[in-house]
């Protein structure tokens, strides 16, 4: 009950963080007007930042997608399968997609360095549990071929 309880509100957290991402698409340069009321930036600071949002939203949408059909699947009691394996996998993958660009757009943007340094070390976290969840799904496999 739990589990059930924790992946339907994570399944509307992921979508939350979804339409925040849509909305901060289309709203960036305007956010970024706003936010250069607060700290100047520069036309190069701007361009930084602004690529590397574009550069990063489809990278997240895709990552979001992956945790959406994997919280489908735990509802419908579906946990450790390969597909959610595979799904977890290219969230890691789409962590470490995530720091790279952020890493070429703290030469135009410094406090990006933090960006990067997170989610690299989420990629980490992530890759661990890309292991853990791997080995269950052995375990379960190799127990539902025993009688």
């Amino acid at each position: 009950m739990k589990t059930q309880t924790a992946a339907r509100i994570s399944q509307w957290a992921n979508r939350l963080v979804f339409l925040t991402l849509v909305v901060t698409t289309v709203l960036l340069q305007q956010i970024l007007h706003w936010y250069s009321n607060y700290r100047i930036l520069t036309a190069g600071e701007s361009i930084g930042i602004m690529a590397g949002y574009y550069a990063c939203a489809p990278v997240v949408a895709f990552g979001l997608w992956n945790l959406e059909r994997m919280l489908g699947d735990i509802l419908s009691g579906q946990v450790f399968t390969r597909e959610n394996v595979r799904r977890v996998s290219r969230v890691r993958w789409c962590c470490g997609i995530v720091a790279a660009i952020c890493v070429a757009a703290t030469v135009c943007y410094l406090p990006l360095v933090f960006v990067t340094v997170i989610m690299a070390f989420l990629c980490l976290v992530i890759s661990v549990l890309v292991c853990a969840m791997d080995a269950a799904v052995t375990i379960r496999e190799e127990n539902d071929l025993t009688i």
